[in-house]
Formats: C-alpha cells, sequence, structure tokens
C-alpha cells in the first residue's frame, strides 16, 4: 500500500492508473488472450480501494455483483441533521486497443497525466477520495457514502446492484452503520468542469404497420404496408431534423 499524502489527488491518480481494470464490453476474445487478461476486469481496483478505505478509517463493504466483480462502498458517519451525500465513481474503463501510449503507465508529461481511465473515471474517483480523507479529518462532517461500482462501460449491474441497497430499506437490514438513503449524489464522470444537473435519456418504442396481400399481378387490391412505414420514417426524419 502506497503512502502518498491524503491531499494529492495527482499521485493517487497515477496509482489508481497503473491498476488495469479493463471492461471486455462483452467481447469474448480478449479472455483468450493471456496478455489482456491480465488487464480484464475490476478484481486489482477492488483490493486497492478496499485497501485504501481501511488504512483512511473508512467503514466499507466489498458487495460482490458477478463473479469477479464487485462494488466497493464506504461511509463515513457524521451528522445526522445534516444531508447525507453519495459520491460515485465507477472501477472500470473501455479497453485499450489502439491507444498509442502505454496505457497503465500513469506518464506525467506537459503538466497532463496519460493513461486509459485517467479521464474517464480514474481522475474523478482520485478528487471524490482525496475529498473523502479531508472531510473525514473533521469532527462536525455530513454524512458521506463512496460507491465505487464495477460494471459501469456496460452493463450497469453494479450500479444497479447499489441502488436494491435502498430499494428494499424497508425489506433487509443494511450493513451496520452504513447510512440510509442519500439525499445527493454527485457522479464524478467528465464534464470539463461543468456541473451538469441531466443527463441524456432513452426511448424505445416499436411500430408495426398493417397492409393486405395481393397478387403482384394485381397490386391495387392490397394495401402495402411497406409504404405506409415508408411514410412514419419521412415523419420521423422530419422531426429528429427540428
Amino acid at each position: 500500500m502506497s503512502t502518498y499524502p491524503k491531499d494529492n489527488p495527482a499521485e493517487l491518480l497515477r496509482e489508481l492508473i497503473r491498476l488495469p481494470s479493463v471492461n471486455p464490453m462483452g467481447r469474448t476474445d480478449l479472455a483468450s488472450a493471456t496478455s489482456a487478461s491480465e488487464t480484464l476486469l475490476e478484481g486489482r481496483m477492488t483490493a486497492y480501494l478496499s485497501q485504501w478505505f481501511t488504512s483512511h478509517g473508512f467503514s466499507h463493504i466489498v458487495q460482490e455483483a458477478a463473479p469477479g466483480r464487485s462494488n466497493v462502498i464506504a461511509w463515513s458517519e457524521g451528522r445526522s441533521d445534516l444531508p447525507c451525500i453519495l459520491l460515485d465513481a465507477h472501477q472500470d474503463t473501455v479497453p485499450i486497443e489502439g491507444m498509442t501510449i502505454d496505457p497503465f503507465a500513469a506518464e506525467l508529461r506537459d503538466g497532463r497525466i496519460w493513461g486509459r481511465g485517467a479521464c474517464d473515471i480514474k481522475g474523478g474517483m482520485a478528487c471524490m477520495l482525496t475529498a473523502m480523507a479531508q472531510v473525514q479529518q473533521h469532527a462536525d462532517k455530513p454524512r458521506i457514502v463512496a460507491s465505487c461500482t464495477c460494471d459501469e462501460e456496460l452493463g450497469q449491474i453494479g450500479a444497479r446492484l447499489l441502488t436494491e441497497c435502498w430499494q428494499q430499506e424497508g425489506e433487509r437490514s443494511l450493513p451496520e452503520g452504513m447510512p440510509s438513503r442519500p439525499d445527493f449524489a454527485i457522479v464524478a464522470e467528465p464534464t470539463s468542469l461543468e456541473v451538469v444537473v441531466a443527463h441524456r435519456g432513452t426511448a424505445r418504442w416499436r411500430i408495426a404497420v398493417d397492409g393486405r396481400a395481393a397478387h403482384s399481378s394485381q397490386p391495387d387490391r392490397g394495401i402495402s404496408a411497406i409504404y405506409r412505414m415508408a411514410k412514419i420514417l419521412q415523419a420521423l426524419e422530419e422531426y429528429a431534423s427540428l
């Protein structure tokens, strides 16, 4: 375990980058390559974070979401009359194909730290951990929960499991000392230091168009479902351009 200063997020970030935590993103070919398989999944990050929270005096749990993939949830007990704040940063990164630098060297160059996850999202995690370490030293502090989730880049199985802690709060007890549902959440995704209060959503639907079959020699007796759908597609294209 390194002993970097609590107020040095840059050095903490370099440590996090040096811990490969590549999400295979559903690809099966990566696991078959020895060099790639040694960088896969969040196990190294999970072990490091667990040790980090312990060494800094935080209560925490390791919450298995799938074999070899776990969340690390830590918390700082504080004043119950203050809002409880959730700080969230995921452990995994996207794959490293196409990178022209050593993805895990964490090189400091030109005032920047280079490596896989430096921006998304280990930089945010380093800031989050540093802030928690500083707040922990104050007696008059709010309650803070840190969630370091797994599999954010693909299926979000970690985030889904995390929310179950509070969705089922009335049905099963939370880990001892863990705060109840947070009042606010700060997600450390990179936003160029702009405060973002919403996220793009998605809307998906299926459209079925009816028609009536007819012999090709008498098309006037039929109704073309393809022609009807073409009109709908055109309307959707016009709507998307608004």
